[in-house]
């Protein structure tokens, strides 16, 4: 009798390995350097990580800490010299389908936000005051079918390709932090891709 149980036991464990097994083998973890703010030479090496599944991303980037007033600010910031904590912020602009951008895959740029064929969202997955020295670390995930923003006209569509999507996540500083703002300040969109004011990783389909 327990010979018996023991060998339905090995068979329900197998089956069920079985079954996991094509999900774990779906998991694909990519790694990319952080740019520096306008885009040439980079910040940080092998900093960003973004691990595919078949039901979403998950996004981790830890980088040095940026000194206050020692980068561009967007526009709208207001730093004090000297001053931290500052607040930064993490995006994920996600395009679920490269091959239909203007330049093709790999090439994914702002208006192929508002190409409906190429089905781009953008997501704001972490946002937090740090301070000065030790590293900014940021994570998130995404899940599919999450609703997406973007900017106004833009696809706003949701993450509907998360194994093959050309993924760009960028870091946003927002300048010293304000208690009166918060949370919408470690939340809200700031500048813009012509402002040379974020740090950006590049993540290609595998």
């Amino acid at each position: 009798m327990r010979r018996n149980v023991l060998q339905a036991l090995a068979l329900s464990l197998a089956v069920v390995l079985f079954a996991a097994g094509p999900a774990f083998a779906k998991s694909t973890k990519q790694t990319a350097d952080v740019m520096n703010q306008n885009g040439v030479g980079n910040y940080a090496d092998d900093a960003a990580h973004l691990t595919r599944q078949t039901n979403g991303i998950s996004i981790r980037v830890s980088v040095p800490v940026p000194q206050p007033n020692t980068y561009t600010y967007p526009p709208e910031g207001v730093p004090t010299p000297s001053a931290s904590p500052e607040v930064f912020t993490g995006w994920a602009f996600v395009f679920n389908h490269p091959e239909n951008c203007a330049a093709g895959p790999g090439n994914c740029s702002g208006p192929d936000l508002f190409t409906a064929a190429v089905g781009a969202g953008v997501y704001n997955f972490a946002g937090h005051p740090t301070g000065a020295g030790g590293n900014l670390v940021l994570t998130g995930h995404i899940q599919v079918g999450q609703p997406a923003g973007g900017p106004p006209g833009s696809t706003k569509a949701p993450l509907s390709n998360p194994e093959e999507a050309e993924v760009h996540v960028a870091i946003a500083p927002h300048g010293l932090i304000d208690p009166s703002n918060m949370p919408f300040q470690a939340r809200s969109p700031v500048g813009s891709p012509t402002c040379d004011c974020w740090w950006v990783a590049l993540f290609f389909a595998p």
